[in-house]
This record gives structure tokens, sequence and C-alpha cells, in this order.
């Protein structure tokens, strides 16, 4: 536990009733009481999550756009100031080294948030790559919170608590505002599947906003508050991908059928050659997401069979309050792709077999 980091708001959390977990090297709330009735918190009307272990990095420069579209898959051009993107980077064989969001200030300036686990990784990949290029690239993780407000009243929540500050911010873009002082960016970006927000704020402020977020809520306590549990079988129904689990650098946006986010017509990018092997491929792996037809959850590792032969393993299990039923992804070996619409497919656990069904992710449906 000696190298473990703890969030600035540490001991907020702590009064707040919330129980801790170790995550990608960061002490963590997992639940501050149901992680059931937290998840349908922010399904029903909305919740606040500190994600301020994110990692934030700025690329400025008159040059920022071309390397940002050399190192990352998709393309900087489709968007505009003040618009996000989704977007991988990618290891010379097309494997995931991270995916994130960038934020586009102008064409010479760009804030990307990264992962945890991944920051210092992406940040001396980026540094490696940086040389042939005119900008610079600087790490502010130590210097930003991540407050994300997220669920169907978000909306409504925030223009009431920052009336000054907020704007009718769309879908997938961003504004640089001020509070107290201090610059922030608010992005109506998120990791639900929800409308929501997330504000990028500076440490010295974080917790005088909490504290304004947490009283200006119904009930001014803990419950508003949402852990990882609910944050991670949220991301599940909405069926987004958690690196290391449905990506990673063994696992290519081809497998994991996120090409949408590359943009193959770049004249170049890390990763090209890589994943134009796997798409003139005639079968590869593919990463699909399935309903278990039984009360217990497969987790990750878990094995699965097409009759008796085995034929994937679990990527992420959890439990869907949604459809009241485990939901989970799996990676399946190329040679059963061809199967996938088969009810001939079990997942073992503690050498019991359970039938499950690929399905497209619950929000999708």
């Amino acid at each position: 536990m000696n190298n473990v980091k703890r969030l600035p708001l540490h001991d907020f959390h702590l009064s707040n009733s919330a129980k801790f977990t170790v995550f990608a090297g960061w002490e963590m709330p997992v639940s501050y009481g149901s992680s059931v009735t937290e998840h349908m918190r922010v399904r029903e009307n909305l919740g606040f999550f500190d994600v301020s272990h994110m990692g934030e990095l700025f690329i400025k420069g008159p040059e920022a756009i071309d390397f940002l579209n050399y190192v990352l898959t998709n393309n900087l051009e489709k968007i505009r100031d003040g618009q996000a993107i989704y977007s991988l980077m990618c290891n010379q064989n097309g494997g995931v080294i991270d995916d994130l969001i960038v934020y586009r200030i102008s064409s010479n300036e760009f804030f990307l948030c990264v992962n945890a686990s991944n920051a210092k990784t992406d940040f001396l990949h980026l540094q490696a790559l940086n040389a042939t290029f005119d900008c610079s690239l600087s790490d502010v993780s130590n210097d930003f919170g991540l407050i994300a407000v997220q669920g169907p009243n978000a909306k409504n929540f925030l223009e009431k608590v920052m009336p000054e500050q907020f704007v009718n911010i769309s879908r997938m873009h961003f504004d640089k505002t001020e509070i107290w002082g201090k610059e922030i960016y608010i992005a109506r970006t998120g990791y639900t599947g929800e409308d929501g927000f997330e504000i990028f704020l500076p440490v010295s402020i974080l917790s005088k906003f909490t504290s304004i977020l947490s009283s200006s809520a119904n009930s001014g306590d803990h419950s508003s508050w949402i852990g990882l549990a609910a944050r991670d079988s949220l991301r599940l129904e909405a069926g987004f991908c958690l690196h290391g689990h449905e990506i990673s650098e063994e696992i290519s946006p081809v497998e994991a059928r996120l090409m949408w986010a590359v943009s193959m017509e770049k004249e170049d990018f890390v990763g090209k050659q890589g994943l134009q092997k796997q798409l003139d491929m005639e079968s590869v792996g593919q990463v699909l997401h399935y309903e278990v037809g039984d009360r217990r959850i497969p987790r990750e590792g878990s094995t699965l069979f097409y009759n008796q032969k085995r034929a994937g393993r679990v990527l992420s299990g959890g439990f869907s309050p949604l459809i009241k039923a485990p939901i989970g992804t799996a990676y399946i070996e190329p040679n059963f792709i061809g199967q996938k619409k088969s009810s001939a497919w079990s997942a073992e656990v503690r050498g019991k077999r359970l039938p499950i069904k690929f399905s497209k992710p619950v929000l999708k449906r």
C-alpha cells in the first residue's frame, strides 16, 4: 500500500461512508452504500463521481494537430475548437496503448484526458515521438481534479449550481471558463451512457467545488456520490471499453470493433500498417457482449466454451441492474466467430458451465 496514491478528496469520501479499493494505483471509493442503488440513481436522476485519478496532458505548438494526427488513430481535422473526440493510441502493431478523449482548444492547443494507469506510459510514448514536431507536451495530471456529474438530470442541476459558468454545451463539446478566479473546463462527456458532464478544475478549488455540489444535491449528503463498482456496471451496460480488458496492447481496435474511432484514410499514423494487416486477414478474434442465463457472474479470465471446445475468455463481467442479470464481454477466438449466434455457448464458473448468449450492450438494444 506504500505506493498507492490517494485522491485529494480522500478524507471527504471517508467522511461520507465510502468503502475503498485500489484501482490503477489509486485508493478509490468503490461504493458509499449499495452499488446497485448508486447505479440506478445515475440512470434515473444524477450522481457525482470523483475521477481525479485520471491523467491530463496538454499539447501546444504550431504542429500540435499534425503530431496528434500521427500518434492517434482518429482524425483531429474532424473537430473544431471547443469539440472533443474519442481516439485510440496504438503501438506499431496496432495494439492499444490507451484510449482517451481529445479536447481541441485550438489547432495549436489540445487537452487529453487519459487513463490513470497509463498516464506515465502515454506521456513517455508521446515524448519519444515528439522530437520531429514543433509542439510541446506537458503532464498536468497532478494539477487537476476531475468531477463527473452524470445522469438525465445533470444538465438542469448544473444550470442551477453554476449559472454564471454554465453555458448550453452540446454533447462531445466543452467550454473553458472561470470559477473563483481559476480556469476550468466543463465538457459534455462521460462514461456512463447517460447525459452528463466532466469538470476539470485545479486541485486548489476542488474541495470548495465539491462542497457546493454536495450541498446543492437533494439530500446534501453522500447519497449522490457514486463509486467505482457502479461506474463499472454503468459502462458495461453502455458498451464502453476499459483499457486492459476490452482493449489492450494485445487486443486491437479491429478485434474490439472500434474501427469507427480509426481514420484509415489518414496518410500515416502509428499502428496503421498493423491494423491494415489485420483488416486484410480472413478472420480475427472479436470482442463481444453477452448475457448470462444464470444468476452467477463469470469474472475476468473465465473460459468460454462452444459446445465442448475452448473458444474464448471473459474480459469483464458484472451484474446489470437494468435487466437484473449478469452481463459481460468476451474475447472470441477467430475460428469460432461464425458460431456466435449459436445457443451452444457457455462460460465456466467454478467448474460449472453457465449458458450465455451474445447480444448488443444493454443500452443499445
